[in-house]
């Protein structure tokens, strides 16, 4: 046995052990987490009974954190509350805390804030007020103040209020609401600051106005608004003019004595348009007067609620900012009184005026349905074809009312308004009620109208053929559509194929080249055989080099991992529900779930996302013209209708054939439009989200109640935006489902499924949380996503056709997340992109080998797409660690490396058949693939058990096994395909791809069994 040889017996005995060590811990921690589990519940048990009176006393010292989340879970009286307090050793908790206060280490500081607040005690808070004074990151800051919140102590409010003081707006939001929490408290504080002409105080009282009014609100609303102007033009000399850097508008500079004083710390007393090195942006400087603006619209909103008469005055009415104005009109709705009817039409003939005029009368008229009458008389005496058309969406708000009325003698001016109605493109009323009628005398009323109407307008024509029922449509002399999809017409990118072809001729022959430039002098001086084992045996050493490098990585990336794990593991834990609730803490999200041929799931998905624990959200599911039942499924289970939803085309889609909702379930819209593919089909629910953020998640996939929740709590842990975040993705097949909820969780019972939950698990621990933990993560899975709107539109949406790049991919998910990367980058924003371990959604994976393949081809082809596209940003460092480490990564080891492990594979079987494969080779080869393979898939279960703890025993054990047994053959299944991805390439371009599902009751049949 040679050295070499004798060196890696040594490091596969050494891989060995650490494959030992690694399975032991595993299994300690599980038992030691069922240990804690059992003994959590018994605290919680007897603190019960305690509280309850049953024990007098505790037997034991419980955890402050205990009582922290018992407070959280159970609501509980003063009384309970200080029952439970005086059961821990509060002196010395406080010391404990206030030190940790102290701490280098931000979420330490952000653990004690918490548990000061728990504490609630004097000395607690006086700690906690020196801290947030201290404190210079905005994430510890927001914790602060909501421990400050909690103990609603009102001498808090001055440091509260301080705090706010050149803050970032992500702060000043947040902390507002928590101020405003404190109710009378602070309304009594109010004549302390009222007076104070910092925008930071501006903001805090329109806040508080939103959920507390008062007689000193409302006067103060009022000045905001009135003194507009006046207030600009203060603003402006306390922060300065927007885009000029000066001492007025840098971060480090204070107001002095006087208004032309600025105090600088680098520097002492300086004038106000003094400017240095030093100069960092304040952030309330930029953008100031459209802010100050949108202040007062806010304010004029709340007057509009709660006060609207004050609104009722010509210099609001008349006033020369439209915006204004039209907020006075709409607040005419807010108060009953016959004359605002005759107002509000005079408004209606008013240009700038009339949308907010006909959303004011609509109102008026459902709340009092009488009114109806003054608008009938208007609209039979007006000329003006334009404000008739107005009146006239008024009164469709009616329509049922005056398709009656058709059957009566007046039916003559029923007509004619139904006429208008439907010129105005207000069709779906019309339709429904003529797909479900019976009455065949209203029907024949119906069908002349659109017989005559059709004649006008093509696109009601159009209308009409798609939706009406085939007997109705013929009878009113129009060809249904047939509801066959349009043949596409995929052309291939012959630029894409190009390089698809550069790339397999360079992967071909990038270990010839190596060999050549290594042996250029024996080329022509040894056989072609002798060469040719020479060859072979370095190629074997190429393909052991290689699979050292990837795993080492992951080895790294592990490790980034596992921290990043132990963070959020301690971050959640202190992020009790009172304060995730609270106003504006978390964005308001809009769930799009994109839908093709999911009539199996979809009742169960979309209860399942309905049943959410998340303060702010909507449903939307986008149905992509499927050719199963997916909508009438839909339609009938939770009984919607098609309504006319107004909405703004931000983003080019396929058009939208309808919109369905049920008054009764508001959170819920189901959107049906044209075949675009999935990328089209979340830009189509984007366009119609109202939401702050949007989260995409495929409609066959059920998320855990929480898992939104978990997710989006990510925005408080960093002080810059994050416009993208990620969360898990976990099988499902076994898992048992009821009424769209996983009630228990179960590993496959499929093979094949099994492998994908050790590769999904690896992909996500291992790879993701790494990523993000380094903020270099490129892909967030398109099963679950969450990102903030306003800059994915401002990136183009998802990348299709018909969008801002005219380009399509099956990668968008992963292609979206480069470009936010890319877009942030360049527009010289800081910014996390953020991944959650423990924000669990769950999915139908494949279970047959045709399907997965086709699956594996279609996640190659969107990688390819995608560093194509981008490749500008390739070892560049405009792009930061983007662009000179993950890019370069997934170019190398993702891109390239199946084509160089396939030719690797061959090499070796070469080798074997020609007999030339030693012992070292071998050894090599399989310490750096099989054994580091299977210490990484053992390592990303030891970094995950802490989110599937809730597995059996058993289960825990089967995915222990399949870890191990993954790594002969299923790992190097998966790389043949992805070769097979790329060759297929050159091929007719597909599109969604989608496998046959069998849908969540297969599932729950598979986990009985």
């Amino acid at each position: 046995m040679n050295f070499k040889v004798e060196v890696y017996v040594i490091l596969a005995i050494v891989l060995f052990l650490l494959i030992g060590i690694m399975l032991s811990l595993l299994l300690i921690r599980r038992l030691k987490n069922d240990e804690e589990k059992l003994e959590h519940e018994k605290q919680k048990k007897a603190l019960v009974e305690f509280i309850s009176g049953k024990l007098q006393k505790l037997g034991f010292k419980f955890p402050l954190a205990i009582g922290f989340e018992f407070q959280q879970s159970i609501k509980l009286n003063r009384q309970n509350e200080e029952k439970i307090k005086k059961t821990l050793e509060q002196v010395r908790l406080e010391k404990k805390y206030i030190r940790q206060l102290r701490s280098w280490f931000r979420i330490r500081r952000m653990e004690a804030a918490v548990y000061l607040g728990f504490l609630g005690t004097d000395n607690a808070r006086l700690a906690l007020e020196k801290a947030l004074l201290k404190e210079k990151l905005y994430p510890v800051k927001l914790y602060i103040a909501n421990a400050l919140s909690d103990i609603k102590n009102e001498a808090s409010l001055p440091v509260l209020v301080f705090s706010l003081f050149n803050a970032h707006r992500w702060y000043r939001e947040k902390v507002n609401m928590l101020i405003a929490d404190f109710g009378k408290s602070f309304n009594a504080y109010l004549p302390q600051i009222v007076d104070n002409q910092r925008m930071e105080i501006k903001e805090l009282i329109v806040d508080f106005a939103s959920v507390y009014f008062s007689e000193e609100v409302k006067n103060y609303l009022i000045q905001l608004i009135d003194s507009k102007n006046e207030a600009i033009s203060r603003l402006q000399a306390i922060y300065g003019v927007s885009g000029v850097k000066s001492c007025s508008n840098c971060m480090y500079a204070t107001p002095g004595e006087s208004e032309d004083i600025r105090t600088c710390p680098y520097y002492g007393t300086v004038k106000p348009d003094y400017y240095c090195g030093k100069y960092k942006k304040l952030p309330l400087s930029m953008n100031l007067k459209e802010n100050y603006h949108q202040l007062v619209y806010k304010a004029a909103d709340i007057l509009a609620r709660y006060y609207p008469q004050l609104l009722d005055d010509e210099k609001y009415l008349h006033s020369e900012d439209i915006e204004l104005k039209n907020i006075a009109v709409k607040a005419l709705a807010n108060f009953h009184n016959q004359e605002n009817i005759g107002k509000l039409l005079t408004y209606v003939r008013n240009h700038d005026t009339a949308r907010s005029a006909v959303n004011a009368l609509s109102l008026l008229i459902k709340k009092n349905p009488t009114y109806i009458n003054i608008i009938l008389q208007a609209f039979a005496e007006e000329k003006d074809l334009a404000i008739k058309q107005r009146l006239a969406e008024i009164l469709s708000i009616r329509i049922e009312y005056f398709i009656m009325k058709l059957i009566t003698r007046n039916k003559e001016s029923a007509a004619q308004i139904i006429k208008q109605i439907l010129l105005l493109g207000r069709t779906s009323e019309i339709i429904d009620f003529l797909n479900k009628n019976k009455n065949i005398e209203v029907e024949n009323e119906l069908v002349a109208i659109i017989r005559e109407v059709v004649t006008i307008s093509e696109n009601l024509k159009r209308e009409f053929s798609r939706y009406l029922c085939e007997r109705v449509a013929y009878k009113c002399r129009i060809v249904p559509q047939p509801e066959n999809e349009e043949p596409k017409v995929e052309n291939k990118d012959k630029k894409l194929i190009s390089n698809i072809y550069l790339i397999l001729l360079f992967s071909l022959l990038i270990f010839p080249l190596i060999y050549v430039f290594r042996h250029h002098d024996l080329i022509l001086h040894i056989s072609w055989t002798k060469q040719l084992e020479i060859f072979v045996i370095e190629c074997n050493y190429y393909l052991a080099f290689y699979f050292l490098a990837i795993n080492l990585i992951y080895l790294v990336l592990l490790m980034f991992s596992f921290f990043h794990v132990n963070q959020q593991e301690r971050l959640w834990r202190i992020k009790n529900s009172s304060f995730l609730f609270k106003k504006k803490i978390l964005p308001s999200v809009s769930i799009i779930a994109p839908a093709y041929n999911e009539e199996k799931t979809i009742i169960e998905s979309a209860n399942s996302l309905l049943n959410l624990k998340y303060p702010d959200y909507e449903l939307i599911i986008v149905n992509d013209r499927s050719k199963d039942k997916t909508l009438n499924v839909l339609i009938q289970y939770y009984d919607l209708i098609r309504v006319d939803h107004i909405f703004e085309y931000k983003l080019n889609t396929k058009p939208i054939r309808g919109i369905y909702m049920n008054p009764s379930i508001p959170k819920l819209v189901v959107v049906d439009k044209e075949n675009g593919g999935k990328a089209d089909s979340l830009n189509a629910g984007i366009n119609i989200s109202r939401k702050e953020y949007f989260c995409g998640i495929d409609a066959d996939s059920l998320l855990e109640d929480d898992a939104l929740l978990k997710l989006a709590s990510l925005v408080l842990d960093e002080g810059v935006e994050t416009p993208a975040l990620g969360g898990n993705v976990l099988p499902v097949n076994g898992c048992t489902i009821e009424r769209g909820q996983i009630t228990n969780v179960r590993i496959p019972q499929n093979h094949l499924a099994r492998f994908q939950t050790i590769e999904y698990i690896r992909a996500f621990m291992a790879g993701r949380l790494g990523w993000a933990k380094i903020n270099s993560l490129l892909i967030i899975s398109g099963a679950f996503g969450l990102f903030r709107k306003e800059r994915v539109i401002r990136a183009g949406g998802y990348l299709t056709s018909r969008g801002k790049y005219a380009k399509d991919t099956v990668g968008e998910d992963m292609e979206l997340v480069v470009r936010i990367n890319r877009l942030m980058r360049e527009m010289g924003f800081r910014y996390r992109i953020r991944y959650a371990y423990n924000a669990n959604c769950w999915t139908e994976v494949p279970e047959d080998l045709k399907s997965l393949k086709r699956q594996r081809y279609r996640w190659h082809r969107g990688l390819i797409e995608n560093l194509t596209i981008h490749k500008r940003m390739i070892f560049n460092p405009r792009y930061g660690r983007i662009g000179l480490l993950a890019i370069p990564y997934f170019l190398l080891f993702e891109m390239f490396g199946p084509l160089v492990e396939i030719q690797g594979y061959l090499m070796v079987f070469i080798a074997l058949i020609i007999g030339i494969l030693n012992a070292e080779v071998v050894l090599l080869l399989f310490i750096s693939n099989i054994l580091l393979g299977i210490l990484i898939s053992l390592s990303s279960l030891f970094i995950a058990e802490k989110n599937i703890k809730y597995l059996r025993w058993k289960d825990l054990m089967i995915l222990l096994a399949y870890a191990i047994l993954e790594n002969f053959g299923p790992r190097q299944l998966f790389s043949f395909w992805r070769v097979g991805g790329t060759i297929s390439m050159l091929k007719k371009p597909t599109g969604w791809g989608k496998p046959e599902r069998k849908g969540f009751a297969a599932a729950n049949h598979s986990a009985k069994g």
